[in-house]
This record gives C-alpha cells, sequence and structure tokens, in this order.
C-alpha cells in the first residue's frame, strides 16, 4: 500500500532554442516595466559574452541592469555576501543567475541574505531560518548538471572549504529558462562531468527512502534522457538535439532531488571535494561507480529498473540481479566513453586516507545523505567503500 506524500512543485521551466531571447518579456512579466536586475555570474561564463548579450536584451527594454562576476568555481559564503551586497546596493527588484551550479546557488542564496539580517554562513545546514520572502529569481544555466536552477538548495563553503547547503522556499526560482543554446561551448571534460553529476542525481532520487511514485516516474526519466544523451554531447559538441536533451534531464534530475534528497554517493563526493577539491561531478561519479555495484547486489529488485533506464535491455535476462548489476556495468561504461578521469591518483588522496574521507562524509551536512541512502551501511561498510572510491583503476 503506497505511503501518504505531497508532492509541491519545483521553479517554473520554460524550454526552447534560443529561449533566452525573451528574457526582457519574463523580467517584466514578473516585476513590471521598471524593474532594477542584477545579473550574477562567474568570471568563465561572463567570458563567453553570454551575460553580457542578456544585458544588452535587458537594458534594450528599458530595465536597470548591472552584474556581478566574481563567483568563485567552489564558491564561498564570503562570494554570496559580497552578491548580496551588490544586489541591497543596485536595488535590485530581480537577480538572474547565469553559469553552473556555482553561479546558481550564489545568485539563490545571495537573493536571500539581501533581504535578511544575516550573512550566509549563519544559514548553513538550516543553523537559522531563510527569511520568508526574497528578491524574484531567473536562473538560466549554463551546463547540465545540477540541477541547481530547480532545486531549494544552494551549496557553498564554509570554514576554509568544508562544503555546506542552506536549503528552503527562499531559494526557489520564479522561472528557469532552459536553452540548450546556453551550453554549446561547454567544453568536453566539463560536460562529461556535470553530465554525470545529473545521472547520479537522478539515480540517487529514484532509490531514495523517500522517493514517491511522482519523483519515481522523474528520475527514471532523467537517468534515461542523460544515459542515452551524455555520449552525444561531449563526441559532438553542435548536436543542438543532443544539448537539449542533456538540459532536460538535469533540470528533471533537479526536480525529483528537490523533492526527496540525494544519497551516499554525493555524502562520499563532498567529503571528496573538501578533502581534495575534486570537482564535484567527478566525486560522485567515481563514488557511484562503486556504490552502484554494491547496492545493486542488495536490492536488484530497486536497481533493475535504473538498469533499463540506462540502456541495459531487459530482456537480455529474466535474472533481476543480473539485470541490476548490468546497469552498474553500463555506468562504468559511460564514464570511460566519456573520458572521465576514473582514478584519483592525480589527487593528493590514497587508500590511507579512507578513514579521513569516512569521517568528512559521515560530518553533519553530509550525514543526512548517508541517512536517508535506501541502502544503510554500517561503520565496516563506510569505510569499506571509502576504501574502494580511494582505490578503484
Amino acid at each position: 500500500m503506497l505511503s501518504s506524500f505531497t508532492h509541491e512543485p519545483s521553479s517554473a521551466m520554460s524550454y526552447g532554442l534560443d529561449r533566452i531571447g525573451g528574457l526582457p518579456e519574463d523580467v517584466t512579466g514578473l516585476c513590471g516595466p521598471d524593474a532594477r536586475v542584477l545579473i550574477v555570474t562567474d568570471p568563465g561564463v561572463a567570458a563567453t559574452g553570454i551575460p553580457e548579450t542578456a544585458a544588452r536584451r535587458l537594458a534594450s527594454a528599458g530595465l536597470t541592469v548591472a552584474q556581478f562576476d566574481e563567483v568563485e568555481s567552489d564558491p564561498s559564503a564570503a562570494s554570496v555576501d559580497a552578491a548580496a551586497r551588490q544586489a541591497r546596493t543596485h536595488r535590485a527588484d530581480l537577480i538572474v543567475g547565469i553559469g553552473g551550479g556555482s553561479a546558481l546557488d550564489v545568485a539563490k542564496l545571495a537573493a536571500a541574505v539581501a533581504v535578511g539580517d544575516a550573512p550566509a554562513e549563519a544559514y548553513a545546514v538550516m543553523a537559522t531560518p531563510l527569511p520568508e520572502r526574497s528578491i524574484r529569481k531567473i536562473m538560466i544555466p549554463t551546463t547540465s548538471g545540477t540541477g541547481a536552477e530547480m532545486t531549494r538548495t544552494s551549496v557553498y563553503g564554509v570554514d576554509g572549504g568544508r562544503k555546506v547547503w542552506a536549503w528552503g522556499g527562499a531559494l526557489k526560482a520564479d522561472l528557469s529558462i532552459l536553452d540548450p543554446t546556453m551550453t554549446l561551448g561547454l567544453p568536453g571534460p566539463l560536460t562529461a562531468a556535470t553530465g554525470l553529476d545529473a545521472l547520479v542525481h537522478a539515480i540517487e532520487a529514484y532509490t531514495h527512502v523517500r522517493s514517491t511514485p511522482v519523483v519515481a516516474g522523474i528520475a527514471l526519466q532523467a537517468v534515461s534522457l542523460v544515459a542515452g544523451s551524455l555520449e552525444r554531447a561531449v563526441t559532438h559538441p553542435e548536436d543542438v538535439d543532443a544539448r537539449g536533451r542533456m538540459a532536460l534531464g538535469s533540470a528533471m534530475a533537479g526536480m525529483a532531488i528537490d523533492a526527496c534528497g540525494t544519497g551516499i554517493a554525493h555524502a562520499y563526493g563532498h567529503a571528496l571535494g573538501t578533502l581534495a577539491h575534486v570537482h564535484h561531478g567527478r566525486a560522485v561519479a567515481l563514488a557511484m561507480r562503486v556504490i552502484l555495484p554494491w547496492s545493486a547486489a542488495q536490492r536488484p529488485d530497486l536497481y533493475a529498473p535504473v538498469a533499463t533506464a540506462l540502456g541495459v535491455d531487459p530482456r537480455s535476462t529474466a535474472d533481476t540481479e543480473e539485470q541490476a548489476l548490468a546497469g552498474a556495468d553500463r555506468f562504468e561504461t559511460l564514464l570511460r566513453a566519456v573520458g572521465l578521469p576514473v582514478t584519483l591518483t592525480d589527487t593528493s588522496m590514497r587508500e590511507a586516507d579512507a578513514s579521513r574521507l569516512t569521517t568528512v562524509a559521515m560530518a553533519p551536512e553530509n550525514r543526512p545523505m548517508i541517512d536517508n541512502n535506501a541502502i544503510r551501511p554500517d561503520d565496516r561498510d563506510l569505510l569499506d567503500l571509502a576504501r574502494r572510491i580511494l582505490t578503484a583503476e
């Protein structure tokens, strides 16, 4: 018998080729013809000219526009506070976030910090409730990975790089614009890493203890879209159809984790980011590479549908465990096909660091991801998984 649940939709989404052309109408529809807009982005995206083009379009419509382009690749609370200060100085009615997950997370949290009484660090792990309202927000992703445009979460760093998160309705975007042309210039390695992040989101949402039939449907469709398009997007970066499917898959994965959360691969992924500054997408993918076969062997009934969504033919075997484990093999094959470095030998982390990795994965900001995982590991499992993540070849 199904448990009772409520599904609250996340941000409004609008998808289309060259959809960014309608941004001025989106802004005036939300805030009126005299709106003051702050664009939040990072130096790399700013160098592409995308934010400047958006600013010109907005200015041509009579809107007053300023730009904050100092978001760090692993954003800190200080970066959020700086963006919030500029939002206050500009008297922004609306913030447009343009970029990958870092820029979008900063834009969302800055919109809340700007109207509150506390700095960004105060909202880490919900230590302080977010303001009930925030500056209105439009999110425009230039990567297909984090799904940050669709979530009520912002991830950022405190205490010299410790990854934490803020969560709440004040971080929900008023509109997310998915435009495949925004991702055409994304280099292959970043396309691969961010796409794998989306894939891990979708797998973890489907297998989450709080997953519902609604989440399951969204998550499996996201797995199918990403798994079926990622290699093409990496090897044929100008393929707009592949880029569009990736954008949709990433956003849908974001919708899924917004409804329930992530799992153990993200706990280890955040720990790798904290300890060795491993790119988030690569970190969670390498963690999932070890965790997926471990999970599939214990709950083949749960992981066989994931295998089908990953592209394994369900007619290939009548054995549910074989089907589930074939999904883990398919995930491994995809990692290698998109050129992701599959070992951590380029980092400082070694097998001897397994205990340290486990400790950070169990920190308060990461522990909920482990506690809500479909399969609950014990202490021995946690240490063994950490060793395998660090030594896998």
